[in-house]
């Protein structure tokens, strides 16, 4: 009996359980095969404005919202009107369901027009239109430009208030808010218009207000512009126009009072609609997947004045899709995440596994992401990071997009995506000088690793077409000299380049001589290399200006291994070379060629590092700081994968200066 209990128990629970699922309601308009499902929530104010529908249509039903056609969830078709585009590729639906209604089923998709019903009550919108060509002085060029704006997007609101432009990123467009003011009695209310830029306000389609042209938001905030209107009881149709030519923007309706104050207009003021809340998109089929989408931006990155934006991608079915951006980028899944370049509108359609695609728009309004990353903040970066892949680097044909990524990428010095995007800006003929010079160093640095021929024919064109000073000029042979040895390992191309470019710059000029002294040096000349170490020392013949240099110096190689520790190579590279112009005495004393060296060993040249080291001691075997530099030597060596000369190295260390610092380490390495 027991156990019959508690069986009879668990089958009343399981039966509960499928009851309390969610069951899909009947299909009502078997000529569409798509609709969008919505809860009633909150009631209006007035059931006679009903509620308004952000439907999905996303390509798959008529743009303008004439084929939608709406029931409630009993089959009964509800009076309803397309009242056109929304944002997020819907169509705005009005629609007035019955009193006892719980749910709105949208149909869409089909080939039929809806019938569209008549309301005498509309619900608060905001629309956005464009911006003609032609002056906007006063109202009545601005009602000329309006008549042949487009409608760019439209959604519901509950008050008569805007900072930004809601729809897309432009910042010259018409907006236009519309409500219903409800006076349960003659009243006179004292209206103003705050704006930036012009603004004009109609209650019951007459011109009450106008602030014309350009103006700044703060001097109408305190109701400077306020006008009485006298309201008789009843509604009464309120339109506020708002024209912004460039630049920040603000368009609200506020209320002056005698005694000073000044506040908006409330919600509650407004003929406010019934609160539909989207459940869910279907299709008719319930086998057939349904490509219907919605996006959200979710992080912000700024550069400047240019922007990466992250938006999160889905299905509202959660189907599977594979996902094709007009910007070149695919990508397959469910929901996606991805990076926009840029502000600029961006096309997708969407396919699922059977049935058509769904299509839209991907815009960008000027409401700021809920988050704010910082390309300075490794973890925003690697984020960021993560979410360019190099395939898709490839497919961008926009050169403000590329440019845009490789200022990104220049935030991580010799990052690889440099070079993908870097070639890929070099592709384009038009091209300011700026932008292909600084392509040219990019692909230069970043492509020196792995693929030293792309960076060699960068240096020899940058060398070749560069417009810069003498200085800089010098400073680029140098670093491109630099390449060729320590990352070549390659005496006569850096000897091109010193025999090409170098004829131009003055002979004894420090950045030259400290060229030709490394190419010297690393060949195996020594002589030659002594002679031109001389020729850096000239001028340098004082003991006061050589004590004056090493300060100077030790200064510039205290800043050389911050900037290392931190990552910053290239401006450890570039204090590097401000070192030897500043301090050239330096160049022999072990020192200098200690920080290059781990310069070359960040950079993955162990061979140069390498290079380095062992010149120095070949030109001077007693350094005063010889255990440094083999242990550094041996370091470069062990990276490299020479285990055997690192060992031997390391062993040296360990027998010869069993009381240097490095002593201990030295010797655990030994083992």
């Amino acid at each position: 009996m027991r156990f019959f209990h508690k069986n009879i128990v668990v089958l009343i629970v399981l039966v509960t359980c499928l009851h309390a699922q969610k069951t899909r309601v009947q299909w009502h308009h078997g000529l569409s095969p798509h609709r969008a499902v919505y809860a009633l929530k909150q009631q209006g104010n007035t059931p006679r404005v009903g509620t308004v529908l952000s439907v999905p249509v996303c390509g798959l039903g008529g743009k303008q919202g004439n084929n939608v056609f709406c029931f409630d969830e009993s089959g009964k078709q509800l009076l309803s009107r397309s009242l056109g585009i929304g944002t997020q590729n819907c169509v705005l639906i009005q629609v007035l369901p019955d009193k006892g209604s719980r749910q709105v089923l949208a149909y869409f998709g089909s080939d039929h027009r809806a019938p569209s019903a008549k309301f005498d009550v509309a619900p608060p919108l905001c629309q956005v239109y464009s911006l003609p060509k032609g002056t906007a002085k006063n109202w009545q060029e601005v009602a000329t430009r309006l008549n042949s704006a487009e409608l760019l997007g439209q959604l519901p609101v509950r008050s008569l208030e805007q900072v930004v432009n809601p729809v897309d990123s432009r910042e010259d467009f018409i907006m236009v808010m519309t409500a219903t003011l409800s006076s349960h009695r003659e009243a006179v209310r004292n209206l103003f218009v705050a704006s930036d830029d012009a603004g004009y306000l109609h209650v019951d389609d007459t011109l009450l207000i106008s602030r014309d042209g350009k103006h700044h938001v703060h001097d109408s905030l305190r109701g400077e512009n306020h006008k009485a209107v006298k309201l008789s009881p009843g509604l009464h149709a309120i339109r506020l126009t708002g024209v912004n030519f460039d630049g920040n923007f603000a368009l609200a309706i506020g209320e002056w009072f005698p005694s000073g104050v000044v506040k908006l207009v409330q919600p509650n003021d407004y003929i406010q609609g019934q609160i539909a809340e989207l459940t869910a998109v279907e299709t008719h089929r319930k086998d057939a997947p349904c490509p219907c989408f919605k996006y959200s931006h979710t992080a912000d990155l700024p550069l400047g004045e240019k922007h990466l934006t992250m938006t999160v991608l889905e299905t509202y079915s959660g189907d599977e899709a594979t996902w094709l951006f007009s910007d070149g980028v695919q990508m397959t899944g469910a929901k996606v995440t991805r990076l926009f370049i840029g502000l600029d509108d961006v096309q997708v359609k969407v396919h699922c596994s059977k049935g058509a695609a769904a299509t839209g728009s991907i815009l960008f309004p000027q409401v700021a992401p809920p988050k704010t990353l910082s390309a300075d903040n490794p973890a925003d970066f690697a984020l960021v990071d993560s979410l360019l892949i190099e395939e898709s680097l490839k497919r961008i044909r926009k050169v403000d997009q590329l440019e845009i990524l490789l200022d990104l990428f220049l935030r991580r010095d010799l990052h690889p995506k440099q070079v993908v995007v870097a070639e890929a800006i070099l592709h384009h003929d038009k091209l300011t000088p700026e932008l292909r010079q600084k392509a040219r160093l990019a692909l230069a640095r970043s492509a020196a690793l792995d693929q030293p021929d792309k960076s060699l024919k960068a240096y020899d064109a940058l060398l070749k077409n560069a417009v810069l000073t003498r200085e800089e000029t010098a400073d680029l042979l140098w670093e491109a000299v630099d390449f060729a040895i320590f990352r070549m390992r390659d005496y006569p191309v850096a000897e091109g380049f010193i025999s090409r470019y170098g004829r131009k710059l003055p002979k004894n000029g420090k950045a030259l001589l400290a060229a030709r002294f490394d190419l010297a040096l690393q060949s195996g000349h020594l002589e030659e290399a002594k002679s031109l170490y001389q020729e850096l020392l000239e001028g340098r013949t004082k003991a006061a200006e050589r004590r004056s240099a090493a300060v100077h110096g030790g200064s510039i190689q205290a800043n050389v291994t911050m900037l290392l520790n931190q990552g910053k190579i290239l401006e450890a590279e570039a204090g590097m070379r401000e070192w030897i112009k500043s301090s050239p005495q330096d160049r022999a004393n072990g020192n200098f060629a200690l920080v290059l060296a781990r310069c070359f060993h960040k950079r993955v040249w162990f061979d140069g590092a390498i290079g380095e080291l062992t010149g120095a001691i070949q030109a001077d075997p007693l350094l005063p700081n010889l255990p440094d530099v083999e242990f550094e030597l041996a370091l470069n060596y062990q990276a490299k994968g020479d285990h055997a000369r690192a060992q031997e190295l390391f062993g040296k260390i360990a027998t010869d200066y069993p009381n240097h610092p490095l002593a201990k380490e030295a010797e655990r390495r030994a083992k």
